[in-house]
């Protein structure tokens, strides 16, 4: 929080990932930009910059994508107009990627049940 306050208060809001990006980025990173509208500025700037500077992007939006579904280089587009709905699936995306990154999902079987095992509950 320090780092995003520091910047929006000595640069401007607009930078605040553009600037923590600019130090550490390395060609093929993946830089993830999540916006519920797909057109917070702050996140546009960071994906441009990211695109410019060899990184690979990926938005994440709702609404009709705003202008973060076509500036980045692939998209998670929730086609819902509800803010809360479609933070509430870009949160189940991430934790969906922390389990598979924590190697919790086996990347080898159907996240769908097998039909012939019983689930419980």
């Amino acid at each position: 929080m320090g780092l995003i306050t520091a910047y929006a208060n000595d640069i401007s809001y607009q930078d605040i990932f553009i600037e923590q990006l600019k130090p550490i980025l390395k060609s093929d990173d993946l830089v993830i930009g999540i916006s519920g509208s797909g057109n917070s500025e702050n996140v546009l700037r960071a994906i441009r910059y990211a695109n410019e500077n060899g990184g690979k992007t990926l938005g994440i939006c709702g609404y009709d994508g705003g202008k973060l579904k076509n500036l980045a280089h692939h998209a998670l587009w929730i086609d819902v107009d509800d803010m809360q709905l479609s933070e509430d699936l870009h949160l189940i995306f991430g934790h969906i990627v922390m389990q598979a990154m924590c190697g919790y999902i086996d990347q080898t079987t159907p996240i769908a049940p097998h039909p012939q095992k019983e689930m419980v509950y």
